[in-house]
């Protein structure tokens, strides 16, 4: 019966399959329909009534820390484990500064190299490929913190082995220098007006549930089961080795979030995950400090210049990267403050996250002092504010403020602009203060540009500080608004850190900040960031650079509260790393996509882009890595299934049990007449099939021919 309906044409197949399906469910209640009872990704097998679970994903991650960047391979492993042919589509997060630059397939043995192509070149190729039957991947970025792979023709029982490797700028904060690798992607909200349909629905393939992420861009299955999880369900895990090489011995060194070992293996420093793998659902966060009790003021990097000359850059030198730690700020009179509480309870606030956040707030409402202004605005679906405006911090108001933080609860949208508009339309005549804005939230939210278009148009003088809540915050999101709001982004995802954590930031918030800062370069083009930000105590001043030729220098201006601070630095000789001209791109790329956020003309920025990412083999917002095997797999007959890989739940995250899905029933007798018209069709396949005249097929490779003739000899003539 079922090599019958596979000659069938297909949507004859799939209505008498749903006939049989309704047939099954009256005779033995086996059918699976209805035994779904949370979000899914099935696929029919050739057995009525059974299906096969979908694609399953393995991760092993090796970064590599030389100086101030590290290098990452990520190797991806899709294994295939029904019957059928399938396409793997995986949306993961990587780091917001990633710069991704090489990617790999291995097919049977043979290493396939990826190329850098324009975007709509690189999908043009790759939808070619899947539709011959020739095994391709495709990596796209769809936000500097989120790709997307896509792996055509996987066989059945087979699997794909596809690698990406990018690098990253190492953060440098309080001494300490820190990694954080993304393993958990929470589900983003975008506001009704920016909604447009995301799915299409195929009874014939699938059948969809779960969380909706990135409306409009691409789906991707967040986990909606409980947090015990059977040993034998297939989970997305990851094993992760790190190298540390950072050009100083390695003294405190600490995981944040995750169990791990540490080994020495003569100068470098190994970090492994201490179960071997874990479940995708919360950041990978690594911090260590110098051994030495003399912690580094200034470090300088230099990449000679290389194999880049005959692209442009024939006035390049090389590549730099500049960090400096300005001295630490004079004890002054303190600056009495106007802050706004901004606290997100939304629904992908619920949980630990809505714990955090409030446990947090309390926190900062208890440094406030009585010459502090205050007000807090909750914000879910709609915005509310505690105060008409900002109250002084008066032990009767922090009281007020306290019962009101203690009735929060998670629930509806995550209207994030609403709340900023709410927040700014608080302002009642001259500040009362340094006017500081310090925003709780996990992220979750889809329409980021909007936002910073309107806090970089509407904020003013207010100073935004951005704190990420939970195990797998849109950091993207929350690191752009803090640079639109010259602040800081400070991510706790540990309940134990919260107050340790956000006592920290508010110490720091206390302090007089490096104001106006300038540098004056010579010998140096292209310096990146073009405007230094506000610096708070214990943060680095960060430049990356292309080199020119003879003598190079610097000149740091800037204020410390009333003091005013300069410093020369002369760049004679810098310790090489290679990587440096890729650091500089990604920066310059990064740079061009905040130029459209404040009006610059996109066929300017895509221009520029592009050039850049061709130039430096990146993928970016127009450009895309493609790697294509040369033979082809899969026969034209077979069909080909697109599979969603189903991402774990972020941890911390509520359960939400799916509805079952169930025919509807009802008194009109539709089973037996839907069994009934589902047997004609059949029925009129079969007759249509066997009295088609038989058309001439398309010149077949050698393989292709040899393969269609083993299966006809294997299968029969068929029934007609």
């Amino acid at each position: 019966m079922m090599r019958l309906l596979r000659k069938m044409p297909r949507a004859l197949g799939l209505t008498a399959l749903a006939a049989f399906a309704v047939a099954g469910q009256m005779a033995a209640h086996a059918v699976g329909l209805e035994d779904v009872s949370r979000g899914s990704l099935l696929a029919k097998t050739d057995e009525f009534g059974r299906y096969e679970p979908m694609t399953q994903l393995d991760t092993d991650v090796v970064i590599t820390v030389t100086g101030p960047i590290a290098r990452t391979v990520v190797r991806q492993r899709f294994a295939n484990p029904s019957s059928n042919w399938i396409e793997a589509l995986y949306v993961f997060p990587l780091p917001e500064t990633a710069a991704v630059d090489q990617l790999r397939m291995d097919v049977d043995g043979r290493v396939i190299e990826g190329l850098i192509k324009e975007k709509h070149e690189a999908r043009a190729l790759y939808e070619e490929a899947k539709a011959d039957g020739v095994k391709a991947a495709l990596v796209e970025q769809f936000r500097p913190n989120l790709f997307h792979t896509a792996i055509a023709n996987i066989p059945p029982g087979g699997e794909i082995e596809v690698s990406i490797e990018y690098q990253q700028r190492l953060q440098w904060r309080d001494d300490q220098f820190s990694l954080r690798f993304p393993m958990a992607i929470t589900p983003r909200y975008t506001p009704h007006h920016e909604r447009q349909p995301t799915h299409l629905l195929k009874a014939s393939q699938t059948i969809t549930g779960g969380w909706e992420l990135l409306p409009g861009e691409a789906p991707n299955l967040i986990k909606t089961v409980a947090e015990s999880i059977a040993p034998d369900e297939p989970q997305n895990r990851t094993s992760l080795r790190v190298i540390l090489q950072p050009g100083f011995p390695v003294g405190l060194l600490e995981s944040r979030y995750h169990q791990v070992q540490r080994a020495l293996e003569g100068e470098r420093t190994i970090v492994t995950l201490a179960g071997g793998a874990a479940p995708s659902d919360r950041d990978f966060v690594l911090e260590w400090s110098n051994a030495d009790s003399q912690h580094p003021t200034a470090a300088f990097f230099l990449e000679e210049f290389g194999g880049l000359a005959e692209a442009g850059d024939q006035d390049t030198d090389g590549y730099g990267l500049l960090m400096v730690m300005p001295p630490k700020v004079p004890q002054g009179e303190r600056v009495p403050r106007e802050v706004t509480f901004i606290i997100d309870t939304s629904g992908s606030m619920a949980g630990e996250s809505i714990r955090q956040a409030t446990d947090a707030l309390l926190v900062g409402l208890s440094g406030l002092k009585p010459e502090d202004s205050f007000n807090i605005v909750e914000f879910n679906s709609d915005a509310t504010r505690l105060f008409p405006e900002p109250v002084a911090a008066r032990p009767d108001a922090l009281r007020i403020a306290a019962r009101f933080v203690g009735n929060l609860d998670a629930g509806g949208g995550t209207e994030i602009l609403g709340a900023f508009q709410s927040a700014l339309a608080s302002r009642n005549g001259q500040p009362q203060g340094l006017q500081q804005i310090i925003f709780l939230t996990d992220g979750s939210v889809g329409n980021e540009a909007e936002i910073f278009s309107y806090i970089h148009t509407e904020l003013g003088e207010h100073r935004l500080f951005m704190v990420g809540i939970g195990s797998g915050p849109n950091s993207h999101f929350m690191r752009e608004a803090a640079h639109f709001g010259r602040g800081t982004f400070t991510y706790i995802a540990d309940p134990t850190e919260v107050q340790a954590q956000m006592q920290a930031l508010f110490a720091k918030l206390e302090q007089p900040v490096l104001t106006h800062l300038k540098l004056e370069a010579d010998g140096l083009s292209d310096v990146l960031p073009a405007h230094l930000p506000d610096l708070y105590s214990g943060e680095p001043i960060v430049v990356a650079m292309r080199m020119g030729s003879g003598s190079r220098s610097v000149r740091l201006t800037g204020r410390l509260g009333s003091t005013v601070w300069l410093q020369d630095l002369f760049l004679e000789h810098g310790s090489p790393k290679a990587g440096l001209g890729v650091n500089w791109a990604r920066e310059k790329i990064h740079q061009w996509v905040r130029a459209g956020i404040r009006g610059t003309d996109t066929d300017l920025i895509r221009q520029e882009v592009t050039a850049l990412a061709l130039t430096h083999h990146l993928v970016s917002p127009f450009t895309s890595l493609v790697a294509l095997d040369v033979e082809p797999a899969r026969f034209m007959e077979d069909q080909l299934q697109s599979h969603a890989v189903k991402g774990n739940r972020v941890a911390g995250m509520p359960a939400q049990n799916g509805q079952s899905l169930p025919f509807a029933k009802g008194g009109t007798g539709f089973e037996l007449k839907l069994i009934v018209g589902g047997l004609l069709l059949l029925g009129a396949g079969i007759w249509r099939q066997c009295s088609r005249p038989q058309r001439s097929r398309p010149q077949r490779s050698r393989l292709q021919r040899s393969r269609r003739e083993k299966r006809s000899a294997d299968e029969g003539d068929g029934l007609c």
